[in-house]
């Protein structure tokens, strides 16, 4: 840290980075690596920078990240008594005597807002405080004659109530017909344009955001009918003009937050594990929660097993959330505060993974999801899968704000990719006509019943959705016989549709403002149930609508799961001037008829930029990190490509010794990679050029139904299996080609010859595979490599398959990583062709017009192509090495490996120590025969690695 004394350097000072483990409370003593990894991670977030984290696996990332994050945010909290202001963005470059002012300003302003925050807390607590007296008032009124001379404790005893409400709530749902319809119906709902009877209206005026600003006499009905009101709430679909009315309890202040995210509940999972080891877990240091779905986090054991989607489930707990339908009231969010107080302060007092989560809410009797949504504000760290994180208005229904605080990404080697699928949504021809069935059925029946704005909207949405059929029935027509695909703007797509005159961006505010997709679900449910009831008691086999005597079969079988499709892909559609947006048309009617033709549409998002926008505009700093980010220029361009320039293909040579190879963008965003803790002696890495008979083995798409190159590919495996030890697991680049060998080496005898020495298993869903599933595979797999006095065992996998990702593989289960070909994506694919199409129009200044296909491939696009396939390639030679002690063979099957823009993009750690006197960069993965690769390969398995 610079000299403080100075009065030229008083504008950048900043939190000190901690120089050693204990000053990190790293449980442990550290790799080198892993003490860089920290300080770097201080750094970033103190200085609010975008920096990339490349970490190999088994380095232990992520006991680093939480050591490093953790740490700059207990200093963080001691800011104000170490009277360290943050530091100011840009230089120092104006007079002393306007720096100090500056600096006394940013003082008296961090120490108003601490007032201010210390204010609100003190506000906070006592209202918690009082509403636990008057509550518990109420609770000994009540339960005065209800326990009287039993003695039962009151814990207890709501616990039994809840469990008893539950039933009742279950079996009363039946109710009359009329008080069914009347949950049916859809609230009033005005438009922004004056739509509708101008009576209806005259209450209500305008708000300059497009809202509905009510009179204060309507006001005052509203306020009352909120006054019973439960005070939670559900998800984005909030009742807005209620929640204003209703007299609101203090906000909880929110905290300074670690936001960390990973792509899978297991990880999460894995990581509130590694907070446990450490002195933040073991002490109560830190407040973490950790965010879930319903599915994950549900108590309601029987709403649960009646429930068979995340969508029903979703559906039944906001309809248990009405308001006026009492006797469907879940029994875990009670109208009572203090339950929820409880879970808060129980699941706040240590540290809990989800599965405690759920227990805990199933001990007290209290909903987890939404109990762990409510411990958001006062949590410092928030562990979230990746759906929650990247989806702006997942995080807004959840409650989440990023402003100000620091975002992790683990694993953020798919970032990209999970970005674009998680805002891309495909809608079927079937989908559209059960929706469509479903919407008139329901106009049909209580359209005289609708006010305000509805129904001129949802005549407008019938009109949309008969449209969209008529395209897909004129779709299924032309596709006879065959399969098409076409790809269309969102605007030339309404076009087509003769759907151009329709406001696509009103109808996606009226579904997500109105809620009428819920009643939509409510209405298809109740069809149903009274459908099986009718032909129950007639014996009749024909299924008829609720009401008007309508077929109700193409409804569909699960009306949420439609529902859900369709308000999506208008949330898409409804912003048709998105940049980088793209819609594909598949059918398919192979079968010659048209009643049973397939098809789909598909909206393509091609642009993350925008989705990750609204994280970079709110977080304090933003951390990528990963086992295998390499290459990352790409992903710099896609996620920031106004600011991001060209990384240069630069990596720490040394470990323990990371260094920041570039500026991403104007904010000097980085990128740190380390080598492996593992010592390059460990790695044996070789290009296999050709097979035992001298066939070249190039295994691009033309090569791949050779049977002389697969016969070749089979013997040089069989061949290895006789000298390494241990598991070997093979990777294909698709289950097609998997198959496809697999299949000729059974023909050839090869996987008899392999068998003698190793047993052989196949991934599952693989063609010519077992077909059992696949965790039984891995499960018999480890078995025979741990069997004793085994030989080990040969595992057929695919790349970017299940067994590609997450998997460890470590000492025996893995002493071999084959990889069989390049795995580079189909450019048959519209979507990639669409995808490299638009990345080569971001470095241009013309669009192209037509998708690329690879003669015609620019620059941009090639690197973008080989960087998806290399970056899958770095991933499942990945699962090899797994901590220091580990060794392993890294085998290439396939001579373009050697080629000098797929070499490049390997990652450092598994080339040979570069040779003295041949220059910096001249070391590389050798490139060999098969008999000097053989010869390489045994020679390596005969060294003593205990000794090194």
């Amino acid at each position: 840290m610079t000299d403080s004394s100075s009065p030229n350097t008083t504008r950048t000072l900043k939190l000190p980075t901690p120089q050693t483990a204990d000053e990190f409370s790293f449980p442990m003593t550290p790799y080198a690596i892993q003490l860089d990894f920290m300080k770097r991670l201080f750094e970033t977030i103190e200085e609010s920078k975008f920096a990339i984290f490349e970490s190999p696996t088994g380095t232990g990332k992520s006991l680093s990240i939480i050591c490093g994050a953790l740490t700059w945010l207990s200093h963080h909290k001691e800011r104000r008594k170490l009277d360290i202001p943050e530091p100011t963005p840009g230089g120092g470059d104006c007079p002393d005597w306007v720096a100090e002012f500056e600096r006394k300003q940013r003082i008296e302003r961090s120490n108003a807002e601490m007032a201010d925050g210390d204010l609100a807390q003190t506000r906070y607590k006592a209202w918690v405080a009082s509403t636990r007296r008057k509550e518990a008032a109420e609770r000994r009124g009540r339960m005065v004659g209800r326990t009287r001379g039993s003695g039962e404790d009151p814990a207890i005893e709501r616990k039994r109530r809840a469990t008893a409400d539950i039933g009742a709530n279950m079996s009363s749902e039946g109710g009359g017909d009329s008080e069914v319809d009347d949950d049916m119906i859809v609230d009033a709902y005005y438009s922004d344009t004056g739509e509708g009877s101008d009576v209806l209206r005259a209450h209500a005026s305008d708000a300059e955001d497009g809202s509905v600003r009510y009179s204060a006499e309507v006001r005052k009905l509203l306020a009352k009918r909120a006054a019973n009101k439960p005070y939670y709430d559900s998800d984005s679909e909030n009742d807005s003009e209620n929640n204003a009315l209703q007299l609101e309890p203090p906000v909880e202040p929110s905290v300074t937050k670690i936001f960390y995210a990973s792509r899978t509940h297991s990880q999460l999972q894995q990581f509130i594990s590694e907070i446990k080891r450490t002195s933040f877990g073991k002490s109560s240091k830190i407040k973490c929660v950790t965010l879930g779905s319903r599915w994950q986090l549900c108590t309601n054991d029987r709403v649960r097993s009646d429930c068979h989607s995340v969508h029903s489930l979703n559906e039944r707990c906001l309809e248990m959330q009405q308001q006026g339908s009492k006797k469907t009231r879940c029994a875990f969010l009670p109208a009572q505060r203090t339950p929820m107080f409880d879970y808060k302060e129980s699941i706040g007092s240590k540290i809990m993974d989800i599965e405690e989560l759920a227990t805990e809410g199933r001990r007290l009797s209290v909903c987890a999801y939404y109990g762990t949504r409510a411990a958001v504000s006062a949590a410092q760290v928030v562990a979230l899968p990746y759906n929650m994180l990247l989806s702006q208005s997942a995080r807004e229904s959840m409650g989440v704000s990023l402003k100000d605080n620091v975002v992790i990404i683990d694993e953020a080697h798919n970032l990209v990719d999970t970005i674009l699928s998680i805002h891309s949504v495909t809608l079927d021809r079937q989908t559209v006509g059960a929706l469509t069935e479903m919407l008139q059925m329901y106009f049909t029946k209580y359209w005289r019943r609708l006010k305000g704005s509805n129904t001129i909207y949802v005549r407008q949405t019938l009109a949309l959705l008969k449209a969209l059929r008529k395209f897909m029935d004129a779709s299924a027509t032309e596709a006879l016989g065959k399969e098409s695909t076409g790809v269309l703007s969102v605007n030339e797509f309404l076009q087509r549709a003769n759907a151009d005159h329709i406001n696509v961006y009103k109808i996606d505010r009226y579904l997500r403002e109105s809620k009428i997709g819920r009643k939509l679900n409510m209405f298809g449910d109740h069809c149903r149930q009274q459908t099986h009831m009718e032909d129950g008691a007639s014996g009749r086999g024909a299924k008829r609508g609720a009401g008007n005597n309508a077929p109700v079969a193409s409804v569909g079988p699960a009306p949420a799961t439609a529902v859900a499709a369709f308000e999506s892909f208008m949330g898409c559609i409804g912003n048709p001037d998105r940049k980088g947006a793209r819609l594909v048309v598949r059918a398919s009617a192979a079968g010659g008829s048209e009643k049973d033709a397939v098809v789909e549409l598909k909206y393509l998002l091609l642009d993350p930029s925008e989705a990750f926008g609204s994280i970079c505009s709110e977080a304090r700093a933003i951390i990528l990190a990963g086992g295998t980010m390499k290459p990352a220029n790409d992903v710099v361009e896609q996620l920031l490509p106004l600011q991001a320039s060209h990384l240069t293909d630069q990596f720490a040579g040394k470990v323990g010794n990371a260094v920041a190879v570039a500026k991403l963008d104007s904010k000097n965003a980085q990128l740190f990679a380390w080598n492996h803790v593992v010592d390059s002696s460990h790695v044996c890495a070789v290009v296999v050029s050709s097979g035992p008979t001298g066939q070249p083995l190039r295994f691009a798409f033309q090569d791949q139904s050779d049977p002389a190159k697969i016969r070749e590919a089979g013997q040089a495996l069989a061949s290895m299996c006789n000298i390494i030890p241990g598991g070997i697991v093979v990777f294909f680049p698709s289950y097609s080609l998997l198959g496809r060998m697999l299949a000729e080496w059974r023909s050839a005898g090869i996987v008899q010859r392999i068998e003698r020495r190793k047993p052989l298993f196949a991934e599952s869903n693989a063609p010519g595979g077992d077909g059992e599933p696949q965790v039984n595979i891995l499960e018999k797999y480890t078995e025979q490599v741990h069997r004793p006095g085994s030989n080990g065992a040969v595992l057929l996998s695919v790349v970017s398959g299940r067994l590609s990702e997450g998997i460890n593989f470590s000492d025996n289960l893995g002493r071999a990583v084959i990889m069989v070909g390049v795995p580079f994506p189909s450019l048959a694919s519209p979507e990639l062709a669409e995808r490299l199409a638009y990345y080569e129009f971001l470095g241009s200044n013309s669009k192209p017009a037509e998708p690329l296909k690879d003669s015609s491939m620019g620059p941009r696009a090639r690197e973008l192509y080989e960087s998806l396939c290399m970056r899958a390639v770095n991933q499942s030679i990945g699962r090899a090495i797994r901590h220091r002690h580990d060794y392993a063979a890294i085998v290439f099957l396939d001579a373009r490996y050697a080629d000098a823009r797929i070499a490049s993009k390997l990652p450092s750690w598994i080339l040979p120590p570069p040779v003295v006197g041949h220059g910096v960069g001249a070391a590389s993965v050798p490139k060999l025969a098969f008999g000097p690769a053989l010869s390489q390969i045994a020679a390596f398995f005969k060294r003593d690695f205990k000794s090194v």
